[in-house]
């Protein structure tokens, strides 16, 4: 197993290694654990010699220039190679040696630049029906619901301004006040940032719309009303929903934690209405249910429920409604009534 020193790839950051060197970092790359372990060092390089770090276009620029170079090279060694295939083999072995050099520069280049996002920040993601618990880095806890995804940024809790997270989905978060009170932001693709510094809420961002819900201190949300850039300041017990044309309500509600039971696998309803519930089904299980009549979809349930999966939430309403529900394709239910 190839075994790389810190020295090394700060030579490599450098632009120092030589292309027998950069051919030994490509393999070494091929491991998991040491792309991680890549750009932990080359974050480190970055902090300690800023002076010498080029922005990400430069560096782009400057490997597809090396590519260039190589290709015409190669080129040059065929023609020769054409010119005088009759005398010995030294010039095919030029060419073989450029083609390797070539296949070496861009393989390290494609794991440089095509993974880098990847290996910079940590992913997180959830299947239907699934939750998950995350310990951030910070000590700020994340509770991600089925059917979600979070991004953030490895080894920058602490060096960065603030702690900023990606969410798409749904989300539970406790976050870990730090002594330099540095701020803590959710951010989504749907026009929603939650910023905080201490404090627990939820985080609600699908096509259907956004939610925020604060548990206990306080948070600014920056969104879209309706088009318009709007801040407001939450306190505990405040619901703020903003529909998917960015009209938004902020209201009061009593029974904060019914909002979040889904952390422990429980639906709460409080006269939800049939069609609100087949939009639960399809985000948290990934089943859609077709409600035969509009008189269906307007009807109403209340009380707790628990279901695991599909099947048990199916279950559920066919009881409580009386109704029939039959598959009609791959992953669709039709309600209908007795």
């Amino acid at each position: 197993m190839t075994v790389l020193s810190k020295n090394i790839l700060f030579e490599h950051f450098a632009g120092r290694t030589t292309p027998l060197q950069k051919k030994i970092i490509a393999q070494w790359l091929e491991n998991e654990e040491n792309k991680i372990q890549y750009y932990k060092w080359l974050e480190e390089f970055e902090n300690e010699f800023p002076q010498m770090v080029g922005n990400v276009e430069k560096a782009k620029s400057v490997f597809l220039k090396q590519i260039h170079q190589t290709e015409k090279h190669n080129e040059i060694e065929k023609q020769n190679f054409q010119a005088i295939k009759n005398r010995p083999n030294k010039t095919v072995f030029n060419i073989k040696k450029w083609s390797v050099a070539a296949i070496t520069v861009f393989t390290l280049g494609s794991i440089l630049y095509l993974n880098k996002n990847n290996i910079i920040y940590k992913n997180h993601k959830t299947d239907f029906g699934e939750t998950k618990n995350i310990l951030l880095e910070d000590g700020s806890t994340v509770v991600l619901n089925a059917n979600s995804r979070l991004k953030y940024k490895r080894f920058s809790f602490e060096n960065e301004p603030i702690r900023e997270v990606f969410l798409d989905g749904e989300a539970a978060f406790s976050v870990k006040h730090t002594n330099n009170n540095q701020k803590f932001v959710v951010s989504t693709e749907h026009n929603l940032e939650v910023e905080v510094l201490g404090t627990e809420f939820t985080v609600f961002t699908r096509k259907r719309g956004s939610k925020v819900i604060l548990t206990k201190g306080k948070v600014k949300v920056n969104y879209l009303n309706e088009s318009k850039p709007t801040s407001t300041i939450m306190k505990p017990g405040d619901l703020l929903s903003i529909n998917k044309k960015g009209k938004s309500e902020k209201k009061e509600v009593k029974n904060i934690e019914t909002l979040t039971a889904w952390k422990t696998k429980q639906f709460v309803f409080d006269n939800t209405s049939i069609e609100e519930i087949s939009y639960l089904l399809e985000e948290n299980y990934g089943t859609k249910l077709k409600i035969q009549t509009a008189e269906l979809a307007n009807r109403t349930i209340t009380g707790t429920f628990s279901a695991d999966k599909a099947e048990d939430f199916v279950t559920i309403l066919e009881q409580l409604l009386e109704a029939n529900i039959i598959k009609s394709d791959n992953d669709t239910l039709l309600l209908t009534e007795n």
